[in-house]
């Protein structure tokens, strides 16, 4: 069978094209950047804040986060009413999972407790004290600067509030303007809300 004049020009044509778009595609996409929070960096203390933190039972959670954080991209908010989500720099895992697991790792080492639970915990154990928090921002401003807004409240083995609702907020400078360094400040934010936490809870094992 012959070739019919022009077609095989046309299919060479279109696949050159095809080629260079896909080459083009593959120059410009960006590669993707993984982050993930980290507890604070203290040595541990070789004995509790008190007998009664020893013994204690903490559970941490629920910890509850807006839908505009809920989300794999890291978000910058460039004015009040304008955020900008990066497609290549992404958390390595939800926010919902990973704040509640650092927040526990920073009581229990700011504590000395190794009694902590994360919610949902099963049935059958139970927390001498709940640790619940709402958060409303956490996210880098845009010259870097992190800030972490919150309320948080802590219910007792009763279920009864023993530290009431409390609106917190934390902000921390970035060491450098790369995202590793916001993510740096945003961890930082978390660690020192972390210290109120433990610090109101240590007054409170105190009046015990």
């Amino acid at each position: 069978m012959k070739n019919i004049p022009g077609t095989w020009q046309g299919s060479l044509l279109v696949f050159l094209i095809g080629a260079s778009l896909l080459a083009g595609c593959v120059r410009t996409s960006a590669p993707v950047s993984y982050y993930q929070l980290s507890p604070l960096d203290i040595a541990r203390r070789n004995t509790p804040v008190s007998v009664e933190a020893g013994k204690m039972v903490l559970g941490i959670g629920p910890v509850r986060l807006p839908e505009y954080l809920d989300r794999p991209q890291l978000v910058t908010r460039m004015t009040p009413n304008r955020l900008h989500l990066s497609d290549s720099h992404r958390w390595a895992e939800p926010l919902g999972e990973n704040i509640p697991r650092v927040v526990g790792e920073n009581l229990s080492a700011l504590l000395g407790t190794d009694r902590i639970l994360l919610h949902p915990w099963p049935v059958f154990r139970t927390a001498d004290y709940q640790v619940m928090v709402q958060v409303l921002h956490f996210e880098n401003e845009s010259d870097g600067a992190a800030r972490l807004v919150a309320l948080w409240s802590v219910k007792g083995k009763d279920g009864a509030i023993v530290l009431p609702e409390k609106r917190s907020s934390h902000s921390a400078p970035a060491a450098s303007r790369d995202q590793e360094g916001k993510v740096a400040a945003l961890n930082a934010a978390l660690g020192s809300f972390c210290r109120e936490i433990a610090q109101a809870l240590t007054l409170e094992l105190g009046n015990l």
